[in-house]
């Protein structure tokens, strides 16, 4: 179903006009790993004026309203994406999990069904009306017989992680065992692996990838990262120290000391994961005596996301 389709049924519903696209923002349900949410953004200045969400369910549509200046000080509630000076909104739209909360990671947890509305059953005539015709570009009107061999598509795949500030029970085998597990050439590329915690999660991530991997096999890991110019013998000795650890577990470490800003792990099994932070996702541990410092279960989170493409060609 499109925006202006929706705004058209709820407006026919109520006999009124008092949703507009310039007032309004739509969203359907997309799927993010294992979470069902509406995803979203909102200009800063819209939240100064009455606001229309239309959310489109399974079944249903929602309309919420937000009153001007509700939320004064947005950055103090929701994640605000600078760069489009906009608020992103991750809703849940699973009705067993945190139901119609704003999961975005930096947020506050907001509850949205104190905005709605109404609700909206969609009518099978407006689903039949919703169907979007796939129409072939000219340039692929192309005739294929039996006999002529169909050009394959190259396409991907894309999952997220939203991890939450001072989130618990997690830890890099959750986070990367399942997408590592294929793999025997690994590039981890991570600018901040610099003070002695940071090369202690490196170690940790090793200790992971040797746990994944099968006796006799090796597993060959790059690592790419960076440190002020009067650190940089520093950081060599500590990334030799780790590599001559983990060889017996199968580990063939290297590195590269290059100044680069993006965060990331590329293998060989067509899988990239997207680090928000890096490896640095746990909080300062408390105490000189902590069950974190064994079990990283049990270790706060910083707020950040992890995004996962598998390349399916």
């Amino acid at each position: 179903m499109v925006k202006t389709k929706a705004i058209h049924y709820i407006n026919s519903q109520k006999g009124s006009d008092n949703l507009k696209t310039k007032n309004t923002t739509f969203a359907s349900i997309s799927i993010s790993g294992n979470r069902a949410a509406w995803w979203m953004n909102i200009k800063l200045e819209n939240f100064k004026k009455d606001w229309n969400i239309v959310l489109v369910g399974a079944h249903e549509l929602i309309w919420l309203k937000i009153p001007a200046n509700t939320f004064i000080n947005l950055e103090k509630h929701f994640r605000i994406w600078e760069a489009k000076n906009a608020v992103n909104l991750v809703i849940s739209s699973d009705p067993q999990d945190r139901y119609l909360h704003d999961l975005s990671s930096g947020g506050s947890d907001v509850d949205f069904k104190s905005f709605i509305v109404e609700k909206f059953p969609i009518s099978e005539e407006l689903k039949s009306n919703s169907k979007k015709s796939v129409l072939k570009p000219s340039h692929l009107k192309k005739e294929y017989t039996s006999s002529t061999s169909v050009p394959e598509l190259k396409t991907k795949s894309q999952e997220q992680e939203i991890i939450k500030q001072d989130q618990t029970n997690i830890t890099f085998e959750k986070l990367f065992a399942s997408h590592l597990k294929e793999a025997n050439n690994i590039i981890l590329q991570d600018p901040w692996i610099r003070l002695p915690y940071q090369f202690n999660n490196l170690l940790e991530f090793c200790v992971m990838l040797g746990n994944l991997n099968n006796p006799g096999k090796i597993i060959n890991l790059k690592v790419i990262s960076w440190n002020l110019k009067e650190f940089l013998n520093q950081s060599k000795d500590c990334f030799e120290e780790i590599a001559a650890n983990v060889k017996e577990m199968g580990i063939n470490l290297t590195y590269s000391l290059e100044k680069h800003h993006d965060r990331y792990i590329e293998t060989n099994n067509r899988c990239k994961i997207i680090l928000g932070r890096g490896l640095d996702i746990f909080e300062k541990r408390e105490g000189r005596f902590s069950i974190g410092d064994v079990d990283q279960r049990w270790r706060k989170c910083k707020p950040c996301e992890i995004t996962y493409i598998t390349r399916n060609f």
